[in-house]
């Protein structure tokens, strides 16, 4: 009898090892390709305004990770933490690191339709195909059929649609999609498959400041009513503008504000020939505006955030 309850004990402990390793661990490497839909959409352009030309992808049980390369350097990376709920975004340029909430969704999802037998290999994985509309754009996602991941693992991830993709393919790990826009087609394929123990320590965020990001906040970064002095250098500053064009322009300027309305790492999101995008970021610098911090759950954080300037002639 003692036999019998051994030889069941070890058949169990063998079954729930095959059971946690059929989920994968490792990594995955994917190329980037754009499509245009008409001859004068300017691929490069689209191209430059990408993280990447190629990008890595790293996954165990309640993480994850996306590396973005260009020219072979490294230059972005998001990584997912399932215990804090949180997206980490870092971009190498910058001494700083922010961070999202997984769980408040950016897309909405009209439709889905799951086709079984649409076939195609990927890195030497077959491949079902999963078709969804949202609001601004279709994808057409590619799910090998004999690599698992745990949907549970990743309960209530609502960016991107996340948890809901997955749990609706029962976990099946996606080896490429193909996003329809309007002006042009994003195709993302994986190239190469590493199945392999990832450690918890190769999700570790560097070691720089980590602020939030404004999607992050339960209240929202504010700006003080301006003083009589700030607005005029505000007016000052706006007419020293050249080359406005005559419709106006409109420059966001990204900075940090910390807990204690702190500005600080004040820089232009985009930039301009015309030289407006500093005399914006001047405005932030100079004109000695005041901002009331963001709040995380009634609690002043550090936060990200960007402010419009408006130019007009």
């Amino acid at each position: 009898m003692n036999n019998i309850r051994y030889t069941i004990l070890l058949f169990l402990l063998s079954f729930g090892l095959v059971s946690q390793a059929q989920y994968f661990s490792g990594e995955l490497t994917y190329s980037l390709k754009i499509i245009p839909k008409q001859t004068n959409i300017n691929v490069d352009s689209i191209m430059n305004e990408q993280p990447g030309t190629a990008f890595t992808y790293l996954i165990k049980e309640y993480f994850y990770k996306s590396t973005y390369f260009k020219d072979g350097k490294q230059t972005y990376s998001y990584t997912y933490h399932d215990q804090s709920k949180r997206m980490y975004d870092e971009e190498m340029s910058n001494d700083y690191i922010t961070f999202r909430d997984s769980r408040k969704g950016n897309t909405s999802r009209i439709r889905s339709i799951i086709y079984k037998d649409s076939i195609k290999v990927i890195a030497g994985y077959p491949c079902f195909m999963v078709e969804r509309v949202y609001e601004s754009y279709i994808s057409k996602t590619y799910y090998a059929k004999d690599l698992k991941i745990n949907p549970e693992a990743y309960k209530g991830h609502e960016v991107g649609d996340w948890y809901n993709q997955i749990k609706e393919v029962g976990g099946s790990l996606s080896l490429g999609s193909i996003s329809e826009y309007s002006t042009h087609v994003e195709e993302h394929l994986v190239t190469k498959v590493e199945q392999r123990k990832v450690k918890d320590e190769e999700f570790d965020i560097p070691k720089k400041m980590v602020v939030a990001s404004f999607t992050a906040l339960d209240t929202n970064v504010a700006l003080d009513k301006p003083s009589e002095e700030s607005l005029q250098c505000f007016r000052e500053k706006i007419k020293g503008g050249t080359n406005i064009p005559a419709d106006g322009l409109r420059i966001y300027v990204g900075f940090i504000v910390d807990e204690n309305g702190k500005v600080s790492h004040i820089k232009s999101f985009e930039k301009h020939e015309n030289g407006l995008d500093a005399i914006a970021e001047s405005i932030i610098k100079d004109c000695g505006l005041q901002f009331a911090p963001g709040k995380i759950a009634d609690k002043h954080v550090s936060a990200l955030v960007y402010f419009p300037i408006d130019f007009t002639q």
